[in-house]
């Protein structure tokens, strides 16, 4: 039961909230929606376990009506059939997280291999692309042999 009732990890939040933009990613708005669909079945759960403990508890009151345990068997059925669903939503959750999580490290990735050019404050200019004074530019030896 408590492994159930564990609530999304305090991680995944930062990483959703590191991964806010403008326009969501087709990953994050997956999560959103599986968060959302977890959500719901973890309250349609709760619903049900609560009408349970009810029975039980009318069924220790009454125990001689036949009714209450016909009901207590359906309730622990669909009781039974809502776990399921609620785990494999909080799976789906966790699938799409681990995707959003991947996505996320791609574009961190091609943002860095972008940024990777550092200029040297030791050189003014074009110069400040060397990161050593005898060090040759992009095309600039295709220069030096013509002239």
């Amino acid at each position: 039961m408590i492994a159930v009732t564990r609530l999304i990890p305090i991680a995944a939040l930062a990483l959703v909230a590191a991964g806010c933009t403008s326009h969501p990613s087709p990953q994050q708005t997956m999560v959103d929606d599986r968060h959302m669909i977890y959500t719901q079945m973890y309250k349609a759960y709760k619903e049900a376990e609560d009408k349970y403990l009810n029975l039980l508890f009318n069924i220790e009151r009454m125990p001689e009506e036949e009714e209450l345990w016909i009901m207590k068997r359906e309730q622990m059925q669909e009781l039974v059939q809502l776990r399921e669903l609620m785990l494999a939503a909080r799976a789906d959750l966790d699938n799409s997280m681990q995707e959003w999580e991947t996505h996320l490290t791609e574009v961190q990735g091609e943002v860095k291999k972008n940024k990777i050019k550092q200029y040297n404050p030791n050189f003014p200019g074009k110069d400040s692309e060397r990161t050593s004074p005898g060090q040759l530019l992009p095309g600039e030896a295709d220069r030096k042999v013509r002239k």
